[in-house]
């Protein structure tokens, strides 16, 4: 009992305990975090760029006036704000209908994203964008 009792008294050493077992859960729910910042990041630049996009096909046929000058002003745009797209991840498409419109000039842009975690999350994430813009003649 008394063995006890002076085991009881020696708290040196607990604060190191403590952070021992608690610094990983901590650090692994910070870089969760960043990694979710990032992917929501993405995402943005994905639903930026689809409306651009689509706004340019109506708009401006020097720099959109095909599908090739198309997907080529996707993926500047989204460069610019960091995303690297291709051109075979933005589908462009003329004379659409979106939330019961007909006749708007539609952008799809699909990519798969990889997110920071790399070896600790295997999964495959899809972020998909995709925006409607009505055909000005």
């Amino acid at each position: 009992m008394k063995h006890l009792r002076m085991l009881a008294c020696h708290c040196a050493g607990v604060a190191a305990v403590e952070f021992a077992l608690l610094s990983p859960v901590f650090i692994g729910f910070m870089l969760l975090l960043v990694a979710g910042a990032g992917m929501e990041w993405t995402q943005q630049v994905l639903e930026e760029t689809a409306q651009n996009t689509a706004r340019c096909m109506s708009v401006d046929t020097v720099n959109c006036g095909s599908i090739s000058a198309t997907q080529t002003y996707a993926t500047t745009r989204a460069s610019i704000n960091g995303v690297l797209i291709t051109s075979a991840t933005v589908t462009p498409s003329t004379n659409q209908t979106c939330n019961g419109v007909s006749g708007m000039n539609q952008v799809v842009i699909s990519m798969p994203y990889q997110p920071m975690a790399g070896p600790l999350y295997t999964g495959s994430i899809t972020l998909t964008a995709t925006a409607c813009y009505p055909t000005i003649s």
